[in-house]
């Protein structure tokens, strides 16, 4: 009788040893898969956070080459507006070029 109590709980043993590791392994396996699903989403956050930086410059360069153009318009009505011909008669308004109207 205690040779087969002793068989038993020997198998018993057995059986608990080879299930905690298959349960070893399993959760190794999952372990595994979590830290490739990281890596992965990390590397999407990656991708998608360098694809932002490209848009921002190209939208930096376009506000700035809009803003030189401004710039350029406006010097080139200010040099018009500068630019105008006085024969030194007085402007409706009294004034001339020259300096030579008083209002």
């Amino acid at each position: 009788m205690k040779l087969i109590k002793g068989l038993l709980v020997m198998a018993l043993v057995s059986a608990m040893a080879i299930s905690c590791n298959e349960t070893k392994k399993e959760t190794s396996e999952d372990v595994k898969d979590a830290v490739e699903a990281v890596e992965g989403a990390a590397e999407g956050v990656e991708q998608a956070a360098e694809e932002a930086v490209e848009a921002v410059e190209e939208a930096v360069d376009s506000v700035g080459a809009e803003v030189e153009k401004v710039v350029d318009s406006a010097k080139a009505m200010a040099a018009d507006t500068s630019a105008k011909k006085c024969d030194g008669k007085c402007s409706k308004d009294g004034k001339s070029c020259d300096g030579s109207c008083k209002a």
